[in-house]
């Protein structure tokens, strides 16, 4: 899989320097998707994160999600973990020299998938059965340190912008070192689900924390609301978008410009 246009993120390190947190909001830090060193922490003075920050208040004012992406598809990233800081959502990966790349055909079924296509659809186009599909999607996921689990919203903008189909003029991207160990920070903003003018007010709500990657549970803790409430609004959000699922959301959003 590649691009002969797309450059490889991995061409610059940010070394960790002295750096105070330009945010109020503490670090919200979900759970790693592969070892690093132990789980992320928490306290947003820790050096992980003032290496990280600092690395993208340095680096150049240019998106390059789609190198990102060809990096992680070639193996030379591992995520690690997702932090939210009060406008804007993180995913470090580390860099990676071991891991075999994607094979061209579970590369490109993936960033189709990633990129709101259904996979009875996918899988209708190539000729190969649905559990085929659905098999080879998975295998890709696992592959990539990301199965079982919600694939970080800069990582699936990664693959929309690779494809060409998302746009994030305000994305960062920065390579850094921590305890000696290279990784790169990949920043977005968080959505402006207000551009979603279709829906209403607590479905905007609603469509910004599904395209964050919260899940029916953890938005219906933080509406205060039952789960059965919650599914209800993914459907009328669905419908009133006429999209299937939480990776087509993130592209009409991005179509949207909520991440300008």
């Amino acid at each position: 899989m590649g691009s002969a246009n797309v450059m490889s993120s991995l061409t610059q390190v940010a070394i960790a320097k002295e750096y105070s947190t330009p945010w109020a909001a503490p670090v919200l830090a979900r759970a790693p998707m592969g070892p690093f060193d132990g789980p992320p922490p928490r306290d947003p003075n820790d050096p992980l994160w003032r290496a990280a920050l600092s690395a993208i208040e340095t680096s150049a004012r240019e998106s390059a999600l789609a190198a990102v992406w060809e990096d992680l598809a070639q193996g030379r990233l591992r995520p690690w973990c997702e932090t939210m800081t009060r406008d804007r959502i993180h995913v470090i990966a580390r860099l990676n020299r071991t891991h075999r790349s994607l094979s061209s055909g579970d590369a490109t079924l993936l960033v189709r998938v990633l990129c709101g296509e259904a996979q009875k659809v996918i899988a209708s186009e190539l000729e190969i059965a649905p559990s085929t599909a659905s098999g080879r999607h998975r295998r890709a996921l696992h592959q990539l340190d990301l199965a079982n689990r919600t694939v970080p919203l800069a990582l699936v903008l990664a693959a929309q912008s690779w494809a060409g189909i998302a746009r994030v003029p305000s994305a960062r991207t920065a390579l850094f070192e921590y305890r000696g160990q290279g990784a790169l920070i990949a920043s977005v903003p968080r959505p402006a689900t207000a551009h979603m003018t279709t829906l209403t007010p607590a479905e905007q709500q609603v469509a910004q924390w599904l395209i964050e990657g919260d899940c029916r549970t953890e938005i219906a803790r933080r509406r205060a609301t039952s789960v059965h409430t919650v599914a209800r609004q993914f459907s009328s959000i669905f419908t009133a978008l006429r999209i299937r699922s939480r990776y087509a959301l993130i592209r009409c959003a991005a179509e949207l410009r909520c991440f300008s």
